[in-house]
């Protein structure tokens, strides 16, 4: 028989991995939606590790988020992150890691190029004092990647656009 403690301590775990997966969407929907103050809010404010393979290592989430807004905040730059799979392991009370596969399209509507990537991210993340699941580490390996040409004849005049609007019904 499963006592009221197991049981309450169940939904805690759910809890706190439902919570950790959030944070995770909270961080990517804040990267393709260009809100770089939401991605510093997804992270520990102590010391961090952040490694990010091409885009540099960094122990600060603060520097990590300068040198996005830097070569990502730009309305040319189309993005979108899509998380899955995750594997969410409670270390304790107060600390789990992670890991996700990931995919990563981009599209460069100056450079008419498109870019998808995939890979994986191996996190930490420590719980603060006020109950928040914080990243507190995160490595991002890639395990493959294309770049293609958006002028080339397959893709001549291509139709780039955030939203496909409505559609009419035949």
């Amino acid at each position: 028989m499963i006592s009221d403690a197991n049981i309450k301590e169940r939904i805690e775990r759910i809890h706190a991995i439902n919570n950790i997966k959030n944070l995770k969407f909270k961080y990517w929907n804040a990267c393709d939606s260009k809100k770089p103050a939401d991605i510093l809010e997804c992270f520990y404010t102590e010391k961090i590790y952040i490694n990010f393979e091409d885009f540099g290592i960094f122990t600060s989430a603060k520097d990590m988020v300068k040198k996005y807004e830097f070569y990502s905040c730009h309305p040319h730059l189309i993005e979108q992150h899509a998380g899955k799979n995750p594997i969410i392991k409670l270390l304790s009370s107060n600390e789990a890691s992670g890991f996700w596969s990931m995919s990563y399209n981009l599209i460069d509507t100056q450079k008419k190029i498109s870019l998808t990537l995939s890979g994986t991210y191996e996190d930490i993340y420590l719980r603060d004092e006020n109950e928040n699941w914080l990243i507190k580490e995160t490595i991002f390996k890639k395990s493959a990647s294309m770049y293609r040409s958006l002028t080339s004849d397959q893709c001549s005049n291509p139709r780039i656009a955030k939203s496909l609007g409505s559609k009419k019904a035949i």
